[in-house]
């Protein structure tokens, strides 16, 4: 099966994330495999380091010129199922497919998100039918979807397991991991003020900031301000997701969607005890006290005593490190996520063009 993976944001998010991880893979299997990116962005630039191939859309956004470059790559590529996020690429991608007569549309809804009926979903799914592919629920999809929409699947997030079992880490004031992204950059600045109190009664403590947020100078001006300047290091996009992670004694997650969910799924796989923000993101993947730490709010001084209290217990953090892994390899394998994706572009083979 040939697959086109469609991204018109030049932004590295964690739905691009689930994207270029399956084209990879699925690659990696024989499938042929096409990322659709914004030329000359950072999704273009990390995208290449995929075994998918990578195609480019034009930097500013039309819909109809688009749909036209969709169109272009979707007969070059010759694929059969096109994924898309989001109304805007779902109505750029229905346009492109009819106007080739063919090919499967599957939308992905990341995980959190509810299907709101705006009016290019509407458009979209009367332009062509879609498949609706759920991360989290399956539905509800909040309206009423037109005789042509096809059956809609789920395919659960998943990440891969390191072979190596790792125990906690012995000191628990050495490193503090904090996985952020740009858009939850307020709750970020709570987690280095939380670290900067932390860091008065632990000098040795050092703190990595990764994620896009740790491309955001403000937040790295208030490290500084902070007194935590030599203490912070910041990683943007990690080429190795276990190496940024080593001898992390805990990690806080301040993020929403996909890239909630999957920096707790990330470090619960490693066995690092991850600490959130109690939202329905972070209570479907983590029971609170079992496999992490969820807080109703992100007060720094209430953030900096819970995690002191975590740090300071190696049996506990051993404990739930190890329930998370578990967890991870039981409920959220790669193989699982796969497999979802497999069985939406299965669908292309069996219907190729609207009812």
């Amino acid at each position: 099966m040939r697959l086109l993976f469609v991204q018109t944001s030049a932004e590295w998010t964690g739905a691009t994330r689930v994207f270029d991880t399956v084209a990879h893979a699925l690659a990696s299997r024989g499938y042929e495999t096409a990322f659709v990116v914004p030329e000359s962005s950072n999704v273009a630039r990390i995208a290449r380091l995929s075994q998918a191939r990578v195609l480019e859309l034009p930097g500013t956004r039309r819909t109809g010129r688009d749909a036209a470059r969709v169109a272009e790559c979707v007969g070059e590529t010759r694929a059969d199922t096109v994924f898309v996020h989001g109304d805007y690429e779902h109505l750029v991608a229905a346009t492109a497919l009819r106007k080739l007569g063919r090919g499967t549309l599957v939308r992905r809804l990341a995980a959190g998100e509810l299907l709101e009926p705006t009016r290019r979903t509407r458009r979209a799914e009367h332009v062509w039918p879609v498949r609706y592919l759920y991360t989290t629920e399956t539905p509800p999809t909040g309206h009423a979807a037109p005789s042509g929409t096809l059956t809609p699947l789920r395919a659960e997030l998943g990440v891969p397991v390191p072979d190596a079992r790792p125990g906690a880490a012995l000191n628990g004031y050495g490193l503090l991991v904090c996985l952020a992204s740009q858009q939850a950059l307020r709750r970020a600045t709570n987690v280095l003020r939380a670290a900067a109190l932390l860091a008065q009664q632990h000098p040795a403590m050092r703190i990595r900031v990764i994620g896009s947020a740790a491309a955001d100078p403000d937040l790295q001006v208030l490290a500084s301000a902070l007194g935590l300047s030599r203490k912070v290091e910041w990683i943007t996009h990690p080429s190795s997701v276990s190496d940024s992670l080593a001898d992390a004694a805990a990690g806080w997650v301040v993020a929403d969607g996909d890239d909630a969910a999957l920096g707790l799924l990330h470090l619960m796989a490693h066995g690092v005890v991850p600490l959130a923000e109690r939202t329905p993101v972070a209570s479907r993947y983590v029971t609170n006290g079992v496999h992490g730490i969820l807080m109703a709010q992100l007060d720094p001084p209430a953030m900096a005593a819970e995690t002191t209290v975590l740090l300071a217990d190696r049996e506990r953090r051993s404990t739930m490190g190890a329930a998370g892994r578990g967890r991870v390899e039981r409920e959220f394998t790669l193989r699982e996520m796969l497999s979802g994706f497999e069985q939406a572009a299965r669908g292309s083979r069996d219907r190729r063009t609207p009812a």
